[in-house]
């Protein structure tokens, strides 16, 4: 492994799976990205609220300032997940909608240079995702290394 991509999520699994790519990482002697997706229409209401703040305050917010502000949030699960001394981590933070999830992942560990996927996704039957389609089962499919995963 070169460098992993881990796509952040704030679940029990989603700690746990960071664990597991920061070990992986340490053991590869590597780096991690870690990835955090907001879907458009909780970014878009999170602009219109603070716009409301600032023009209560008169002072400017804008979307740099929920970019940052998510970034913020990964880092403080990281800190509080695990010990970053030895590890090289990179954020990403991007604004995707749902049905963009899989080609999000693809094109940043393909801009970062990732060859390996950490991500978390949902135990469901083979019905249900052939009816409702499944982004881990396609990610499985189209990434192009391994691709570790954490079922919630």
């Amino acid at each position: 492994m070169q460098r992993g991509l881990i796509i952040a999520e704030d679940t029990k699994e989603g700690r746990k799976l960071l664990t597991e790519a920061a070990a992986t990482a340490r053991g590869s002697n590597c780096g991690l990205v870690i990835l955090s997706i907001i879907r458009p229409e909780s970014f878009e209401a999170d602009v219109e609220n603070l716009e409301a703040i600032g023009d209560v305050e008169d002072t400017h917010y804008d979307e740099t300032n929920i970019l940052d502000a998510e970034r913020s949030s990964v880092q403080s699960i990281v800190a509080e997940t695990l010990d970053e001394e030895d590890l090289e981590i990179t954020y990403r933070v991007v604004v995707a909608p749902k049905d963009d999830h899989v080609e999000t992942v693809l094109r940043i560990s393909r801009e970062t240079g990732c060859d390996h996927l950490f991500t978390c996704g949902n135990q469901r039957s083979p019905t249900g995702k052939a009816i409702f389609g499944d982004s881990t089962q396609q990610l499985l499919l189209e990434f192009p290394g391994p691709v570790t995963v954490a079922l919630n």
